[in-house]
């Protein structure tokens, strides 16, 4: 039986605003800045009794500028391994171009998955939706520094939780709005209600210098 690979060039992968136009409601993003700039998308979906697959969550990466006025500016780029500085420096044809620009951003610092989008269930509370995010962001960027137990991949020290969460603030198009916040040592998360869904929003700290945690509703492509 042959297991190789088919040739051709690869599906392009859903972008932002394909994924904003598909999503029950307008995502939430951060307000448009210098030092950031909006890289990519993930996406959840489920299917009630067979039916069809429907979005219910997404979260937006960014890439963060130390230097917005010069992209080519050493100071923004993070060191990459020689075998993605080679994929960089000529990526294979199979590849669509919605992919190699995505790779291109990977030269700067990133914020994984930092504003996620979520039509919540009906048992979930925004500290619930906000827990299960950070949980989420920390095992994958920061698994080193959180020392996951050898026998549990998934585990990680010092779990966030939704009982550590508490009364907060954040301005959403310029008007302060009540959301929670749970601290932790290597991210902030803020949740907060938005009437038809719920932003879940973490951030690096080490990152927290450049940016403005200010949120806005991501206007749909036809809108």
């Amino acid at each position: 039986m042959d297991f190789a690979e088919p040739d051709g060039p690869l599906d392009d992968p859903p972008t932002l605003d394909a994924v904003s136009a598909e999503f029950p409601v307008r995502l939430a993003t951060l307000v448009a800045q210098p030092s950031i700039r909006e890289t990519g998308v993930s996406t959840i979906a489920s299917s009630s009794d067979g039916g069809p697959f429907q979005l219910d969550a997404a979260a937006i990466s960014y890439a963060i500028l130390w230097n917005p006025d010069d992209l080519d500016d050493p100071i923004n780029h993070v060191r990459l391994s020689p075998d993605l500085e080679a994929a960089l420096a000529d990526p294979s044809p199979r590849l669509p171009p919605t992919a190699v620009e995505w790779m291109r951003w990977m030269r700067f610092p990133a914020a994984y998955e930092a504003v996620q989008t979520v039509v919540p269930r009906d048992d979930e509370s925004v500290a619930d939706v906000l827990a299960l995010h950070m949980r989420n962001v920390i095992g994958n960027t920061f698994r080193e520094e959180r020392d996951p137990t050898p026998h549990e991949p998934d585990a990680f020290i010092d779990e966030p939780s939704a009982l550590d969460a508490v009364p907060s603030s954040i301005l959403i198009d310029g008007e302060e709005v009540a959301c929670v916040e749970i601290g932790d040592e290597h991210v902030v998360g803020i949740g907060v209600g938005l009437g038809d869904a719920v932003a879940a929003v973490v951030w690096p700290r080490h990152l927290l210098p450049l940016v403005r945690l200010e949120l806005t509703r991501r206007p749909r492509p036809d809108e």
